[in-house]
């Protein structure tokens, strides 16, 4: 803990801009309204209850009461969402009780699109983990749900060494996708033999053509284990149902039962309990 002579006064909350001195584990002094902060936290309603001064030293560094207070305050903008440091951020508002907190770190990590409708969440695997730690049971279930279907690159697993992380869950996450990715990859497979049955050399030969066509399309699906990649990826396979659907009976069929079996399991929430 640091001594008086230490202490530094907050740029962004100075000297006599609230009525109250909140002290950081670092040292900063924050002058905040003590009337907001009981309106918003039981914790502190409490704590400024039983105390009458006009001092509270906390533990939580600087960094995250500076971000805390910033949502906090009407007056001014809250702190963009900074993976390094959000952690500290919402560990604040479990112990001190601050709901809206995690309201306003949820609605930053939910994608929408023009009309507002929901698309997915962002930094999946990191939001995953935090809601999860958290008791954050329904946000938890929709970042896990986009875990099992987003890209690779979205995934950003060295952010994960910031927390504490069981590997094992790690491992077990990258079999579900490498599952998904294979339910995918079974789909074009199957289809290719009902295309060429192979009872000579030329049927051989081409067979292994159309399987060689549909290489670049198996390693985005293993990318990204989805419905969206599938789609999005699809004129790179020549054999796609869609485009054949003059040639063979039912190839249309057969691609819409696939959208319908792929987005249904898709689509479902998992459950987290067995990962926290």
């Amino acid at each position: 803990m640091s001594s008086p002579t230490d202490h530094v006064q907050s740029k962004e909350f100075p000297e006599n801009y609230g009525d109250l001195r909140l002290v950081s584990s670092d040292g900063v002094v924050f002058s905040f309204h003590r009337m907001f902060l009981s309106h918003v936290s039981p914790v502190f309603k409490d704590m400024l209850e039983i105390g009458t001064g006009q001092e509270l030293r906390l533990t939580e560094d600087s960094t995250a009461l500076d971000q805390l207070l910033h949502l906090l305050d009407p007056a001014k903008n809250p702190r963009p969402i900074d993976i390094n440091t959000i952690e500290g951020l919402l560990g604040a508002a479990e112990k001190y009780q601050i709901e809206r907190v995690f309201e306003y770190w949820e609605n930053q990590m939910t994608a929408r699109d023009t009309t507002m409708k929901f698309i997915g969440i962002q930094q999946p695997m990191a939001s995953f983990f935090l809601a999860g730690h958290f008791g954050r049971n329904e946000f938890a279930s929709l970042a896990l749900r986009e875990v099992l279907r987003a890209p690779d690159t979205e995934l950003d697993l060295p952010t994960l060494r910031r927390f504490t992380v069981d590997h094992k869950v790690i491992t077990q996450l990258t079999r579900l996708r490498q599952e998904r990715s294979r339910k995918l990859i079974d789909h074009i497979y199957n289809h290719q033999k009902t295309i060429f049955i192979p009872t000579d050399c030329c049927t051989r030969q081409a067979l292994l053509m159309m399987g060689a066509n549909t290489i670049p399309l198996v390693l985005q699906l293993i990318k990204e284990p989805s419905w969206n990649s599938f789609e999005r990826n699809i004129d790179i396979w020549p054999g796609c149902p869609v485009y054949n659907s003059g040639h063979h009976k039912g190839s249309r069929v057969t691609f819409e039962s696939w959208k319908k079996e792929i987005l249904e399991e898709e689509m479902a929430l998992p459950e987290t309990a067995q990962y926290f």
